[in-house]
């Protein structure tokens, strides 16, 4: 489980890969003591060690707090209680700048993808494969694109990272860099999880126990992650009840309690719904 100290992310298990690579693109400490939003974001870089990189460089005039790989690995820039420079010109709920008020979490992903006779490209010229790509109408947009999807890893750690910054910070807002600046950003984009997450960590749905009662099923379904996660009850914070489940697995839901099922196969215990497919 993720936790902070001295405005850094902590893994008291051991269990993650956390580096610390400290940026010189930032402000100083927060203006108005401490930081109540999170903005998330894509990298639209090659990688999760090449965008830090380029975020620590003087000439990037850019930066962010956390920059979270593939795998879910970790590279923290700045402590969370420094103004970062990731949010630019920008807007939300009558304030503007919102570099000083909030965390940016940046996640290494292509974002829009162009469509070749190969297949979808990135903007670094990198074919991806069809599993990987997620064809979607952004909210502010009207013509359907290609977009690179997100890791299960991914988004199982940007959610333990932003439960962590609400339980220290008390942050309130969970936004996109889309939402506060959309006449020229469409990251994280619809491959993202947004309201999910929102609902999740700000809402409580996270929780042991659900206000909704269960729902008994007996569906089939497959798993549509590269590798998803079976804890022991229906939570991020759970523990893992066995290796991940890899993509194809069919398996049996029994019940569900908000956004996580009951499943059964070789093995049985929590999934999140979002990586199943039911056949």
């Amino acid at each position: 489980m993720i936790t902070i100290e001295d405005h850094k992310l902590k893994d008291p298990d051991a269990k993650l890969k956390i580096s610390y690579q400290e940026t010189p693109n930032v402000s100083g400490p927060f203006n108005t003591g401490l930081p109540d939003t999170i903005v998330i974001h894509y990298t639209a870089g090659s990688s999760a060690a090449s965008s830090a990189k380029w975020l620590q460089n003087p000439q990037a005039k850019a930066s962010a707090h956390v920059v979270v790989g593939k795998k879910g690995e970790i590279i923290q820039l700045a402590p969370f209680n420094i103004r970062t420079w990731h949010a630019g010109a920008s807007s939300w709920k009558g304030r503007s700048g919102l570099n000083q008020y909030s965390i940016g979490i940046e996640i290494d992903n292509a974002g829009i993808l162009t469509q070749t006779a190969e297949g979808y490209m990135t903007n670094f010229s990198k074919l991806v494969p069809n599993k990987n790509v997620v064809l979607a109408k952004h909210k502010l947009d009207s013509v359907e694109r290609g977009w690179e999807a997100y890791t299960a890893e991914q988004i199982e750690i940007v959610e333990e990272i932003c439960l962590a910054l609400v339980e220290i910070y008390g942050i309130s807002e969970i936004v996109g860099h889309d939402d506060i600046a959309p006449s020229r950003k469409r990251d994280p984009g619809p491959a993202f999880p947004m309201e999910s997450l929102r609902n999740r960590v700000l809402f409580g749905r996270n929780e042991d126990v659900p206000d909704q009662p269960d729902e008994l099923l007996d569906d089939a379904a497959l798993v549509m992650a590269d590798n998803l996660n079976i804890r022991s009850r229906p939570a991020t914070s759970a523990s893992l009840v066995s290796n991940p489940l890899p993509k194809g697995t069919k398996v049996r839901i029994t019940q569900t309690k908000g956004g996580w099922s009951y499943v059964k196969a070789d093995i049985e215990g929590w999934v999140s719904n979002q990586w199943l497919k039911t056949v």
